[in-house]
């Protein structure tokens, strides 16, 4: 035991033992993470579903798709501040809740993206960008070596896909479920 000395008085002062100490605090970020990665997981799967509704070729969708976006992520946070209601003392916890949850998120939209792109049904057009950069000399050496034109455009895609979602879209969902879940701790 640490034994510190009370300026005012002659007796030590003894601390409980580290661990008793601490104990509150990793309860708090057990049940911050659990309830950040249930909202995470409700995200991606909001997510996934807004992007399957937006390969759908309708003339207004595209005008909902963007706002349907923040608005997922925003609630995103503001779930993960609900599910760690109780924990939640502080704007600092909150925040980190809400980073966690985004990043679930992200994660997730990134991992469905890619899978949507492999399979040729997002960034159809960059793909072809991608495979437009090689002159025919390079598509028939890449063609000798067993990669297709069809192997460069979808690995263009993947790669936008990756870049798009799995950068830019995680720190945007990060962001957002940061914000979603500062407003949940100041409004409730």
């Amino acid at each position: 035991m640490e034994h510190k000395q009370d300026p005012s008085s002659t007796r030590p002062i003894k601390l409980p033992p580290r661990s008793v100490r601490f104990r509150g605090k990793e309860t708090t970020m057990r049940a911050l993470g659990s309830g950040a990665f249930k909202a995470g997981a409700a995200g991606t799967l909001a997510m996934a579903l807004l992007m399957l509704i937006s390969l759908v070729d309708v003339p207004l969708l595209p005008c909902l798709v963007i706002p349907g976006f923040i608005l997922i992520l925003v609630a995103n946070g503001m779930l993960a501040g609900l599910l760690t209601n109780e924990r939640l003392n502080s704007p600092r916890l909150a925040l980190r809740a809400g980073l966690l949850a985004g990043l679930v998120t992200g994660l997730g939209a990134a991992f469905v993206a890619v899978l949507l792109a492999a399979f040729g049904l997002m960034f159809t057009n960059l793909g072809e960008g991608v495979r437009a950069q090689f002159t025919s000399g390079q598509l028939q050496n890449l063609a000798e070596m067993g990669i297709s034109p069809q192997t460069v455009r979808i690995a263009g895609a993947v790669f936008f896909a990756l870049l798009v979602w799995g950068v830019f879209g995680t720190v945007v969902a990060a962001a957002l479920g940061m914000l979603g879940a500062h407003l949940y701790y100041r409004l409730r």
